[in-house]
């Protein structure tokens, strides 16, 4: 017997191509699963759906500290309260807010009565990011302290209309909804 035929008499061959075809269909199977995950990131990180979320939080967020500053209001220092509704505000709600102003400060001194706003929860009921359009819903407790009186909670649920403006998100019609 040669040198060669006992060396391959020695090597079991049978063994060695199981061990091969395993390697190589774990190969394969790798890299295509390792395929199938590339391409579903790459499909989620390109989802439309990702910017109309990341908007839809960016409205709940500024649309709860809106409702919070056109609710709370100190009677005495009337004005920056005003201001911060003008600042929150746009459209026809910032024209009439400015231009009744004066009244709303005599009716807010008259009355008074501090108010601290606080959001218990919003929600998105439409949002349009191509037009720079929300409307959001939100139920919102407002504590009212009165100069000789316990304070009192009011729990209102409110439908604002959101647009986007350069500074940001500001209401644009604000109104109560029903209870039921």
């Amino acid at each position: 017997m040669t040198l060669a035929r006992r060396a391959a008499a020695r090597i079991p061959t049978e063994p060695l191509r199981m061990a091969i075809v395993v390697t190589v269909v774990l190969a394969v199977l790798a890299s295509l699963t390792a395929g199938w995950f590339g391409i579903s990131w790459y499909r989620a990180a390109h989802d439309e759906s990702l910017d109309v979320a990341a908007a839809r939080d960016v409205v709940l967020r500024e649309s709860q500290q809106v409702a919070v500053n056109l609710n709370t209001l100190d009677y005495e220092n009337v004005e920056p309260g005003l201001d911060r509704w003008i600042g929150a505000s746009t459209g026809q709600l910032a024209d009439e807010f400015r231009t009744n102003r004066e009244s709303y400060a005599d009716a807010i001194t008259a009355a008074r009565t501090k108010t601290e706003a606080r959001v218990l929860d919003a929600a998105a009921a439409a949002l349009d990011p191509t037009a720079g359009t929300a409307r959001v819903l939100l139920i919102v407790d407002v504590t009212a302290t009165r100069e000789q009186g316990e304070p009192v909670v009011n729990r209102q649920r409110l439908q604002m209309e959101m647009s986007r403006t350069e500074q940001g998100w500001k209401a644009s019609a604000i109104q109560p909804v029903g209870s039921g």
